[in-house]
């Protein structure tokens, strides 16, 4: 039987063998411990399927199951059919060591059982499972919410889903009119119901109304909101004399209505919290049929049956949860928000310098796409995208430079092309050689070669134009205390011979795997499980060219999706423009517009029929007024 210790709340208990007898001290410190334990074997008793378990079991034992993969498959065998583990009893000089490095043992004991040290192994052996089951649960967690998200995404329209579901409960049950009340706070902090949809007649889809009504017993609605208890009546004129609540016959008298039979029900969410009411009038023998005065009202309506509340019950529940799916929707995606600007931050926290790039990026992406869809004509006529593609566009463009967390710092803020601290370096070696030389003449030179060692070192600076200083230079030596050495050493050689900008083709390529680094990071969050299932390959492709010249895949025309074409325009618009970084300034822009025609559109590089809604539609005007 399993010991007293074992409470009804115990997170786990250890199973020994029936057959080993542990001391009576070691039995007084697994209960002193409070470690609940139960004499038995595999597989564990029915009673304890509640809890963990922690195996206790010799090693004898297991070695007499067979070979090796035998006892392998036993002990996962174990740790998978419940949430188990092993702490295996090992004899003195035990050779099969192979037992403790078994991902399925979680502890060793020597037998007979140290009471200090099986306390130590059980202990250890359950933290480690709680661990295990602690990862399981928050993957399973994780996996559900983005399973709730796919779910939900086909209904994105409150409204719509409001009136297909008064819509489809009039149909079920053939009812001439139909209303649905949302219970809310109201701006009091009272509650109140809001009247949301009401339809009348076979061809009424209904609209939203918003009216708010007082939350009371003495309307029908009010009465189920507050009661949660389902109102059937047969005639709306003749409702019992102690009933709380009666019609209004304002809205009859107005319209020449007759209300007779309602069936009224609550709408509860998963917790049986209730969220709102759905009110049904007028049972008719055909939904089609239309009521065309009090007294044809009054010869062919009937009551609502009881299987009409059985299946509006049924609907209402559907369309509870369906209404409290939409806000988790919402909250889905503004978790989905902050994570995306957690990262946008994670990015510029280490470049500072192109901090609001990113935001400025997804905003000149997006108003892109917008301007395409108010075109209705021409090459873009069959183009369109929908909301969800415009924030899967928005989201690929935040985080297309996500990978830059992989790239080492110092190559971010690399205004010049030696790296930092290395032209001073030459600037003594330089005054060392000046102060070694009693030439005059060749003093001059070298001061004439510093310069332009120091004039190299701009990024700004093409290359070809150095090629007879830097020659020049190979040649000259300064003395130090090891003798002579060269003024500048071989990679400051190839640093200054670069051919623009301020990064060597090392430090190019480090930067250039940014991009494949942040697909890499993307494809980790699993977005086929929403909306915006393409996100990890639209940032990937944001250097990809239409003439096969970009990187990291070298894609060519219709491989790049106008999606990425866009972000490419609006990233090489962007960095143009930006204000100043440390390897140039920025660029006006019309200059930029110019760069982007000449150097990309007219190159073949970029989609010249996108950058013409770009520059005509002035896509970019709100962003920079807005820096």
């Amino acid at each position: 039987m399993i010991a007293r210790s074992v409470a009804k709340d115990s997170a786990f208990v250890l199973v020994h063998p029936r057959g080993l007898l542990l001391r009576a001290a070691t039995i007084e410190a697994l209960e002193a411990a409070g470690i609940p334990h139960h004499a038995g074997g595999f597989p564990y008793a029915a009673r304890l399927a509640h809890l963990s378990i922690v195996y206790l079991v010799e090693e004898e034992h297991l070695l007499s199951l067979g070979p090796r993969s035998t006892v392998e498959h036993a002990l996962e065998l174990i740790a998978g059919t419940h949430s188990a583990t092993t702490v295996v009893l090992a004899e003195a000089g035990s050779t099969a060591g192979w037992l403790a490095a078994d991902p399925n043992v979680s502890g060793w004991v020597l037998s007979p059982p140290d009471p200090a040290a099986l306390v130590a192994a059980v202990r250890a052996a359950a933290a480690t499972l709680a661990a295990r089951e602690d990862r399981h649960a928050a993957r399973a967690e994780s996996e559900q919410l983005l399973q709730i998200g796919l779910a939900l995404s086909s209904e994105r329209d409150v409204t719509k889903l409001q009136q297909t579901v008064v819509r489809s409960a009039r149909e079920l049950t053939r009812a001439d009119s139909g209303s649905l009340y949302l219970l809310e706070d109201g701006p009091g902090g009272e509650r109140v119901l809001r009247f949301a949809v009401a339809q009348t007649g076979p061809d009424d889809r209904g609209a939203y109304l918003g009216a708010v009504l007082p939350l009371s017993r003495s309307s029908i609605s009010g009465y189920v909101a507050l009661s949660g208890e389902t109102v059937r009546i047969a005639d709306a004129y003749a409702i019992r004399a102690g009933a709380e609540y009666r019609v209004n016959r304002s809205f009859d008298e107005a319209n020449g209505y007759r209300t007779m039979s309602v069936l009224a029900v609550p709408m509860r969410d998963h917790e049986e919290a209730i969220v709102g009411v759905i009110m049904l009038i007028n049972r008719k023998p055909e939904f089609g049929l239309r009521l065309t005065s009090p007294a044809h009202t009054e010869e062919v309506v009937g009551p609502f049956s009881e299987r009409d509340e059985h299946v509006l019950s049924s609907l209402a529940s559907q369309a509870g949860v369906a209404f409290e799916n939409k806000t988790l929707l919402e909250s889905i995606e503004n978790l989905f928000e902050q994570f995306v600007r957690a990262s946008v931050k994670a990015i510029e926290v280490r470049d500072k310098s192109t901090q609001g790039h990113s935001s400025r990026v997804a905003d000149l992406t997006v108003m892109q796409a917008e301007a395409v869809n108010a075109i209705d004509s021409g090459v873009f006529a069959d183009l369109h995208f929908d909301v969800d593609q415009l924030r899967e566009m928005r989201y690929a463009s935040l985080l297309h430079d996500f990978g830059k967390v992989a790239v080492p710092e110092y190559i971010f803020g690399k205004a010049k092309k030696l790296p930092d601290g290395r032209i001073d370096a030459i600037r003594l070696r330089f005054l060392l050689a000046i102060e070694q030389t009693s030439d005059d003449a060749l003093r001059a030179k070298l001061r004439e070669l510093l310069a332009q060692v120091e004039h190299a070192n701009e990024p700004r600076v093409i290359s070809m134009e150095l090629g007879d200083v830097l020659d020049a230079l190979a040649p000259l030596t300064y003395r130090d205390f090891d003798g002579e050495r060269p003024l500048l050493d071989p990679s400051e050689f190839e640093f200054l011979r670069i051919p623009r900008g301020s990064l060597s083709g090392d430090e190019r390529r480090k930067m250039e795997q940014h991009v494949t680094q942040s697909f890499y990071f993307l494809r980790e969050i699993p977005w086929k499980t929403t909306p915006w299932r393409h996100v990890p390959e639209l940032a990937y492709g944001h250097h990809e060219q239409l003439d096969g010249t970009g990187y990291p895949r070298g894609l060519k025309g219709s491989e790049i999706v106008p999606q990425v074409r866009m972000l490419t325009i609006s990233d090489i618009f962007d960095a143009l423009t930006a204000n100043d970084r440390p390897y140039k300034a920025a660029m006006p822009v019309d200059r930029a517009l110019d760069i982007l025609v000449r150097e990309f559109a007219d190159r073949g590089k970029i989609d010249r029929n996108l950058l013409d809604v770009f520059i005509s539609k002035r896509v970019f005007e709100p962003v920079l007024a807005a820096r």
